[in-house]
């Protein structure tokens, strides 16, 4: 199996898609969205029509803000604009 790291669909030399018939590809939970949708629109355009969506591992990670963040929190003021 051989296996290659990329940033984003620019950094994948079509060349090693040649003769493969199956493509896995995987994602941390802080890589944005939109470069896994674009890196599996690519392999689409590429011959790779068929596509499963396997979930390995049900994460439920959440992280809380350091104490200092914390505590300053409270004096802050939040602006939302719609």
């Amino acid at each position: 199996m051989r296996s290659y790291q990329v940033n984003d669909r620019t950094e994948i030399d079509t060349a090693w898609l040649a003769d493969v018939r199956s493509v896995a590809v995987t994602a941390g939970a802080s890589a944005p969205e939109h470069l896994v949708s674009e890196l599996i629109e690519f392999l689409k355009e590429n011959g790779f029509h068929s596509l499963e969506e396997i979930e390995l591992v049900d994460e439920h990670v959440r992280f809380s803000l350091p104490t200092e963040l914390n505590r300053a929190s409270a004096q802050l003021t939040s602006i939302t604009l719609q």
